[in-house]
C-alpha cells in the first residue's frame, strides 16, 4: 500500500539506518500539482556514489526490487532512471502519483502494454492516458518522465500540471520546504500535515502528536548523516515527541547488544535529540561502513520498530 510505504518511509528516516530504494534526478516540479500535502525524493546517483551502497552492493545485501523491471524492458535501473518522486494529493493511497524520469525503450513499454487484455488508453488534452483494469493508470509527459497512479483523477491533476492548464506546487510551503535540502541528500521528504494522513499514521505513538514533518539523508567523507524535523501544534506536545525518541533511544541501550537489538544498541549512542519550542529535531551521525555492517544482520532494528 502506497500509505503505508509513506509511514515505513517515515519510521525508516526516524530509524536512521535503514536505506531506500532511490533513483537520481530532481524532483520534476512540472508535474507536481498546487495543493500536493506530501512529496517524497531519492537520488540514486547520490546513493549510488556513496561508500554505504558501495559496500551493500559488493556484500549482496541490498536488493532494489528491480530485477523484473530490467528483464521487462530491457534496462538498467540504477543508470537509465534519472529520478523517481512520490507525491500525495490527498489522505487516501489512491491519492498519491509516481514520476519517473529516465531513459526508456517506449515502444518496447508499449508493446508490453498492448498485450495486457486490461490495457485501453484514451486522450487527455496532448496526453494519453493508459489504464490497466480500475485502479492503474499511467502516462508519458515526454519520452524521458512517466507518471502513473491509482486513482485516474489524481493523475489526472499531474498531467493538468504538466500541461500548464493548473497551477504546480511551485509556490507553495512544501516547495519552500525543500528548498531546506542540501545539494548531497539522496534522500529528502515533507509531510505538511500528518494527522491528514490516515488511520496508519494515527496509530503511531511515534507522530500522532506532531504536525509536519521534514526529512533527509546524505553522506559525507563515508559518513551517513540523517535529520528529521517534527514539528508539532504546541511546546508541550514537541517535548512529547522528544521524551518519547528518548525512550526509544534508552530502549536500545538497555538491550545490551543482544540479539536482534543489537544494531538498535549500537544505533542508539549516535543519535541526538533537540527540541526547542515547537520543533524537534533528531540527528544521527555513523560511519557508512557500520551502517551497513547492520543492515545485514537478521531482520534488523527496522523490522522491530514496526512489530
Amino acid at each position: 500500500m502506497i500509505k503505508k510505504a509513506v509511514f515505513v518511509a517515515i519510521l525508516a528516516a526516524i530509524a536512521l539506518f535503514t536505506v531506500l530504494p532511490a533513483w537520481p534526478g530532481t524532483v520534476p516540479s512540472s508535474v507536481v500539482p498546487e495543493g500536493v500535502r506530501w512529496i517524497a525524493h531519492l537520488d540514486m546517483e547520490k546513493f549510488v556514489a556513496t561508500d554505504l551502497f558501495k559496500r551493500l552492493d559488493k556484500d549482496g545485501r541490498i536488493d532494489l526490487k528491480v530485477r523484473d523491471v530490467e528483464r521487462w524492458f530491457k534496462m538498467d535501473a540504477a543508470r537509465d532512471i534519472t529520478g523517481i518522486t512520490l507525491f500525495g494529493l490527498g489522505p487516501g493511497d489512491d491519492d498519491a502519483v509516481f514520476a519517473v524520469a529516465g531513459k526508456f525503450d517506449k515502444s518496447r513499454i508499449m508493446t508490453l502494454l498492448d498485450l495486457d487484455e486490461d490495457h485501453k488508453q484514451s486522450a487527455y488534452g496532448a496526453f494519453t492516458v493508459h489504464s490497466m483494469d480500475k485502479d492503474e493508470h499511467g502516462a508519458f509527459v515526454n519520452d524521458n518522465l512517466i507518471v502513473f497512479s491509482g486513482s485516474r483523477l489524481a493523475l489526472e491533476k499531474a498531467l493538468d500540471a504538466a500541461g500548464g492548464k493548473a497551477k504546480t506546487f511551485a509556490s507553495s510551503k512544501l516547495a519552500a520546504s525543500l528548498k531546506q535540502v542540501p545539494a548531497g541528500a539522496f534522500l529528502s521528504g515533507v509531510v505538511e500535515d500528518l494527522s491528514g494522513l490516515g488511520r496508519e499514521i494515527g496509530q503511531s505513538k511515534l507522530v500522532e502528536r506532531a504536525s509536519g514533518l521534514f526529512f533527509m539523508a546524505q553522506e559525507k567523507q563515508s559518513v551517513l548523516q540523517v535529520r528529521v524535523q517534527m514539528d508539532s501544534d504546541t511546546p508541550e506536545n514537541s517535548k512529547n515527541i522528544a521524551d518519547l525518541v528518548q525512550g526509544l533511544i534508552a530502549l536500545g541501550r538497555l538491550s545490551g547488544g543482544r540479539g536482534d537489538m543489537a544494531g538498535l544498541a549500537a544505533l542508539a549512542e549516535r543519535i541526538r535529540v533537540k527540541q526547542d519550542g515547537k520543533a524537534v529535531w533528531i540527528e544521527f551521525e555513523g560511519p557508512s561502513s557500520e551502517i551497513a555492517d547492520l543492515l545485514g544482520r537478521g531482520r534488523g532494528p527496522l523490522a522491530l520498530l514496526l512489530d
